[in-house]
């Protein structure tokens, strides 16, 4: 696969989480407009849900993220039984924000529930973004959903967010491949159940309207049903513009973490990490550490 492709999907990922970690659960939109945000660079949080976070830091989505493609770099492989202990044991001594998901998922493992089982009945968008270590590792596109699978599943044991990883997956994987970026969106989102055909619907046809208005009226909170749809608005109308749709996702308030990271995903597989970059990816803390790891 195409090396600068691959980057570009991480990257994209990553880069929309550190990004939206400024504004990241701030739902007033004129708050956010009216703000010291400096929307050309990174920002420390404004909300209180980060108080150990600052300025080029990720949000917990990041951090998870990051702990993947540790793993996946060194192994190559999913194993979800490996990989369900060291995020186990990660999340146990995690000192940033531990979501309802995480916290319901350990309990379920300590409770003797299987890593293939142990995920919370939550329906949060966060996850969706998370597989991007997993299809930047794998070349083979039955092991790679199934990984998909079995890495949701760790955490969040819902259909809806399963059926949108598994969409989100294969549009990601049609943009390593160069094809259209809208027609792709539209013409998946029948193959994979009705809640995801719905979102994917309303999004298109809010695609005219700005996106402040449109992203609150589909649903900027953190759940798939409002969140997918926003996502493939912001998709629809900036898939071109990394920059501009990480501005227009983060003014629009609510969870713009796990918007970003389902969008930079797509947009960086799309594009490629040259693309992508922005001007302040070197204030990122962790930038060395992940150029090395990516690379």
């Amino acid at each position: 696969m195409n090396n600068n492709k691959l980057k570009g999907l991480i990257w994209g990922s990553l880069l929309a989480d550190a990004y939206s970690l400024g504004g990241h659960w701030v739902y007033d939109q004129e708050e956010l407009a009216n703000s010291t945000l400096n929307l050309d660079a990174l920002n420390d949080p404004l909300s209180s849900y980060h108080p150990t976070k600052k300025a080029g830091d990720f949000t917990h989505y990041g951090d998870q993220t990051i702990w993947l493609l540790e793993y996946m770099k060194q192994s190559r492989v999913y194993d979800p039984f490996v990989y369900g202990k060291r995020w186990e044991k990660n999340m146990s001594i995690y000192n940033g924000y531990k979501d309802k998901a995480s916290s319901d998922s350990l309990l379920n493992i300590k409770s003797g529930r299987s890593f293939l089982a142990a995920g919370s009945g939550s329906h949060d968008l966060s996850i969706v973004g998370r597989h991007a270590p997993i299809m930047f590792t794998l070349q083979g596109m039955d092991e790679m959903l199934e990984s998909v699978k079995f890495h949701n599943c760790l955490t969040h044991m819902s259909k809806e967010t399963l059926d949108a990883s598994k969409y989100i997956a294969e549009v990601t994987l049609a943009m390593i491949y160069n094809l259209d970026v809208i027609k792709t969106l539209e013409e998946r989102a029948k193959f994979y159940g009705k809640g995801v055909e719905e979102e994917v619907k309303k999004a298109f046809e809010m695609k005219e309207k700005p996106s402040n208005e449109a992203i609150e009226a589909l649903g900027n909170n953190c759940n798939v049903t409002g969140g997918l749809a926003a996502t493939i608005y912001l998709l629809i109308n900036y898939h071109n513009d990394f920059e501009s749709l990480l501005k227009a996702n983060l003014l629009a308030g609510g969870d713009s973490a796990a918007r970003g990271m389902v969008a930079g995903m797509i947009v960086g597989a799309r594009y490629g990490f040259e693309a992508i970059k922005p001007s302040w990816i070197e204030s990122l803390n962790e930038y060395e550490t992940l150029n090395r790891l990516i690379d």
